[in-house]
């Protein structure tokens, strides 16, 4: 292919992501939803950029250029969503690390290996979670340039320790890319959707070992196995990391058993797995089908509540049940210290008291007004009532259990305690202070939410229940808080439709299963849009509904006492990492500051 031909397919390519861009406004001015439609448009930027990139360059940067893309390429379909096969992530590294063997052979410029990680970054993650584009065009770009940007730190750091010590470069890029997820768990610009151990979440089967390792242990795991695919390829065909005749084939042992091991005790861990508990509760998940962009916050509340009830009526007819569940944010406006006293919790009792529900859990858009004298939290909003002066309140983004029988088992409530940066936080708002006014004339606030600082259950005669509010189901470690406090399940509420019928709502009920794994917890999930589900402790997805239809699902659940490793002793493997990072980091800093010193030593 000649170079004036690549040069008109990369325009060809822009004028394609331009049109689909005007596509996109048109929907978005009819109040309609994206569907693949950013996909689309990512995938024809990326590649018109990668065409004008390679586009009259050497074999050199020809064939950079060519791995850096491929390691994108490995990553985003080895995560779930695109393409149901995640063993790709066991070799998706493999071009980055001969990649990043070549540039420091070269001694690459900075800039270089910057430029060449970012390219492979991004593409892994517009193919991931293009669908973030759909709750907002720039949230969406933001979340895929922020965190391709973050993932390249690992990536430098890698070349950095290389280049002062080769033998422990990978171990260095590994420690730190452990350092890197686990702080995407810990901070307030979280996002770990893309945390590498979570890259097998649609075949539970295949990890069991989680219940002992946590998702940390899938990162590590994967890490290894790509080290050691690099080996095999570089055997064959590099001659960088050995020049021994031979030489791939150790590496091609330990990487078959790194793998078939792991995945062979999953398998008969899966298969001869058998429920510690024995005591069964039922369950019927409603999924009212309310868009959430344009219907759901702007419609009508009295017929929403009518809908609520004629589906739970609906799930009733076919029999009783211990719990119904609605999803996240079902009703609004609800005062957290009031909650029985909320027109919908009156008309939810009137009508379903005595009709064969026990319980009630659903989500809750409510608030809390500060008492005189009580202390103000983070989360505090002050509103000038003119003559009646000032309020002080918090929102919160909440969970309500309700007695629906004779029991009168007082109203319980739970605050959700992970936020998603930028729509329910705001991240470093004490740096970020000055932003504070632009924020609020966008109708926004840096203030937040209200939360509390324990995962405190649901509790009654029939069980003990983890009211988990969605973004929340997504922190393994978090959600173990649960179960320390004496959850025997989980049910999840939450609100799926933001995204359209894209992979993002798929990805969220596979990472239940995670947790189900982790925690030997069974889950239930009630979603607004899709999907309801019932999940085993095995992480096994028993029953589910389809996106974008209203309804109920029913099923039984067994509960469970016991503590898994995991639950005990959580992200061990992560802080292990960490501090293998900073032993590292201390070593380069080192070799930095006292080169000489160290190559006498090594003299």
């Amino acid at each position: 292919m000649s170079n004036k031909t690549i040069q008109l397919l990369s325009y060809g390519l822009f004028a394609l992501a331009a049109a689909i861009a005007a596509w996109m406004y048109t929907r978005a001015q009819s109040q309609l939803l994206w569907g693949y439609a950013p996909l689309l448009l990512y995938v024809s930027l990326y590649a018109g950029g990668f065409l004008l990139a390679t586009y009259r360059k050497d074999g050199t940067v020809i064939k950079r250029n060519l791995l850096s893309g491929c390691a994108g390429l490995l990553l985003g379909l080895g995560f779930p969503g695109l393409v149901p096969f995640p063993f790709l992530l066991l070799v998706a590294l493999v071009p980055l690390i001969l990649l990043q063997l070549e540039l420091q052979e070269a001694k690459a410029p900075v800039k270089t290996v910057f430029f060449h990680g970012f390219s492979a970054f991004v593409l892994y993650n517009l193919l991931a979670t293009y669908w973030v584009t759909n709750t907002g065009f720039f949230a969406g770009l933001f979340a895929v340039l922020v965190n391709s940007l973050l993932m390249c730190i690992p990536w430098l750091f890698y070349y950095w320790t290389a280049r002062r010590s080769p033998s422990i470069g990978y171990l260095g890029f590994a420690a730190a890319w452990l350092s890197f997820e686990l702080l995407h768990y810990n901070w307030s610009l979280n996002w770990p959707w893309l945390t590498l151990g979570n890259g097998f979440m649609q075949f539970p089967e295949l990890v069991q070992w989680y219940e002992w390792t946590g998702i940390f242990g899938g990162t590590a795991w994967i890490l290894a196995a790509n080290y050691l695919g690099a080996k095999v390829v570089d055997g064959l065909f590099g001659k960088i990391l050995s020049s021994s005749p031979g030489a791939h084939k150790r590496p091609l042992l330990l990487m078959a058993f790194t793998v078939i091991l792991p995945i062979s005790a999953s398998l008969v861990r899966y298969f001869a797995y058998q429920s510690p508990g024995y005591e069964q509760v039922s369950v019927a998940a409603i999924q009212p089908n309310f868009e959430p962009h344009f219907e759901k916050f702007s419609g009508n509340q009295a017929a929403q509540l009518d809908t609520f009830l004629r589906l739970s009526k609906a799930a009733l007819d076919e029999g009783s049940v211990d719990y119904l569940i609605y999803p996240e944010t079902s009703f609004s406006r609800i005062d957290e210290d009031r909650v029985d006293d909320a027109i919908a919790t009156k008309a939810l009792r009137d009508n379903l008291t005595g009709k064969g529900a026990r319980y009630l859990i659903t989500g809750i858009d409510a608030y809390h007004i500060f008492a005189d004298g009580e202390p103000y939290t983070e989360a505090v909003r002050f509103f000038d009532r003119g003559r009646n002066g000032t309020i002080a309140l918090e929102a919160i983004n909440g969970a309500a259990q309700l007695a629906l029988d004779s029991t009168q088992t007082p109203t319980q409530t739970y605050r959700k305690g992970v936020f998603v940066p930028g729509a329910e936080s705001f991240p470093f708002k004490d740096v970020l202070f000055f932003m504070e006014p632009f924020v609020n004339s966008l109708g926004g606030t840096v203030a937040g939410r209200g939360t509390q600082a324990t995962r405190d259950p649901f509790t009654s005669e029939t069980a003990a229940i983890a009211p988990v509010i969605c973004y929340e189901s997504v922190f393994g470690e978090y959600f173990t808080g649960y179960v320390k406090e004496g959850a025997q399940a989980a049910f999840v509420v939450t609100n799926d439709g933001w995204w359209d019928n894209t992979a993002g709502h798929r990805q969220h009920l596979w990472l239940s299963s995670l947790r189900a794994i982790e925690t030997r917890r069974a889950v239930v999930r009630s979603a607004n849009m899709g999907a309801c589900a019932f999940i085993d402790q095995r992480g096994h997805v028993q029953s589910r509904t389809s996106y974008g239809e209203e309804g109920h699902l029913r099923g039984e659940i067994t509960l469970n006492d016991e503590l898994t490793l995991y639950v005990r002793y959580g992200d061990i493997i992560a802080r292990i990492g960490v501090l293998v990072f900073l032993m590292v980091l201390l070593a380069n800093v080192a070799r930095t500051i006292r080169p000489a010193a160290f190559e006498k030593d090594e003299a």
